[in-house]
């Protein structure tokens, strides 16, 4: 019978060495343990390092388990159980990220996800016994991570202060941005943006729970800080290279969003970065336009719902600016005033044929087919559109003025 008094003692030996812990969880065990936090950070690993598969090898040796292993453990329904319950799971070998058996448990304190115990077992036969073991070896890795949670409380309260007055601008001085930055251990160097994502469901803690590991564990950008704000996540992203900057925080949107999509079934998530800059002066920038980006999308959902990037919104970034303009001078655009009557009274579809063909940037073919309709159809179309709104198509002006034009009355919804 085993002597959990015993036990209680030498784990409580070790609750100030994460290593020692380690250690002790895996002589009880039996085989080689990794305890890592929620978002799959090593916090310690066992020296007991014989036959360690691929996946235990490569976690080591990046501190954090590879990106590749942590999507084929929610691809197989593990992490979403692990987040679900405080139980321990035995997990049978996954080949093809080279994890082999495992007995794993997720620690907690109340419903707070807090990190992870795994076990390589290899061919051990996993016991009733070696079950509580790990329970009762979790509780005092709770005590341990929320220790350590306690000492980084007033410091992540200081950072988040610090972001809140990089995001407004309030902090200008280079200086004091840079004693505060290292201060807070963050890396302010390189190219800077700020990227924001927009949730319609309600901002449960679970959902920030999932949207935080999530920034945590896509690999492809290195997070600076990120800071949540009423139905907002909002990220301060760096990387090294300028030219592959605006690929790479593209990639990271389109993931996320997939992900938040795949896990939590998020059908209506919208992502925006701003313009890359190598100043923290003008974060404040970036995140302005990460914002209108997000306004913009939710404004013209056909005609911005592939963009992410304030650089890709081309004449949308100054649409708002020209319909205020317009409307203040009382001005109309004569030929789309004469081709909406002419729809009116004939229940016909000029205006919406000369969008569509602006849009396909002059082209018939694919105006046509866009509208399913035949060429010779659109042909007549546009002969009736030049008449009635004295339109000459080869006028590069008049087609920029119009569809700038066509853009602000779709919005807008005012009469012509």
């Amino acid at each position: 019978m085993r002597d959990t008094s015993r036990l209680t003692y030498s784990y409580k030996d070790f609750i100030d060495s994460p290593e020692g812990l380690a250690d002790r969880i895996a002589e009880s065990l039996g085989c080689p343990v990794t305890i890592e936090d929620a978002n799959h950070r090593i916090i310690s690993y066992s020296k007991h390092e014989t036959n360690v598969d691929d996946a235990r090898t490569a976690t080591i040796m990046r501190r954090k388990v590879p990106e590749q292993v942590i999507n084929g453990l929610w691809k197989h329904g593990i992490m979403s159980k692990l987040f679900e319950s405080d139980q321990p799971l035995i997990v049978e070998k996954i080949e093809e990220i080279g994890l082999g058996n495992r007995l794993a448990i997720s620690v907690h304190k109340n419903k707070e996800l807090l990190g992870f115990i795994w076990a390589q077992t290899n061919d051990l036969s996993v016991t009733s016994e070696h079950l509580e073991e790990i329970k009762e070896a979790a509780q005092w890795v709770s005590h341990h991570l929320l220790r350590q949670q306690a000492k980084k409380k007033k410091t992540d309260e200081n950072r988040k202060e610090f972001f809140w007055q990089l995001l407004t601008g309030s902090l200008e001085n280079q200086s004091e941005i840079k004693r505060l930055a290292k201060k807070y251990q963050m890396n302010l160097q390189g190219q800077l943006c700020v990227a924001v994502f927009e949730f319609k469901e309600e901002m449960s803690q679970a959902v920030e729970r999932h949207a935080y590991y999530l920034t945590e564990t896509l690999h492809q950008t290195r997070i600076v800080n990120r800071i949540f704000d009423d139905q907002q996540l909002i990220l301060l992203v760096r990387t090294d290279d300028q030219e592959d900057a605006n690929e790479m925080n593209q990639a990271f949107i389109r993931e996320f969003t997939q992900k938040m999509k795949e896990r939590l079934h998020f059908e209506d998530l919208k992502g925006a970065f701003g313009l890359i800059y190598d100043s923290p002066t003008l974060i404040g920038d970036s995140y302005k336009q990460a914002l209108k980006v997000l306004e913009l999308k939710e404004q013209y959902p056909d005609g911005l719902h592939h963009v992410d990037n304030y650089q890709d919104l081309g004449v949308y970034q100054f649409i708002n600016e020209l319909a205020a303009l317009q409307k203040k001078e009382n001005y109309k655009n004569d030929a789309l005033r004469h081709i909406k009557a002419y729809d009116d009274r004939n229940k016909s579809m000029l205006l919406e044929t000369l969008k569509v063909f602006l849009e396909k940037n002059s082209n018939v073919h694919q105006a046509a087919a866009h509208m399913h309709i035949h060429t010779n159809t659109l042909n007549y179309r546009l002969k009736r559109i030049k008449e009635i709104g004295n339109i000459d198509f080869k006028d590069v002006n008049q087609k920029t003025m119009l569809y700038l034009d066509l853009l602000i009355y779709e919005s807008e919804q005012e009469d012509l």
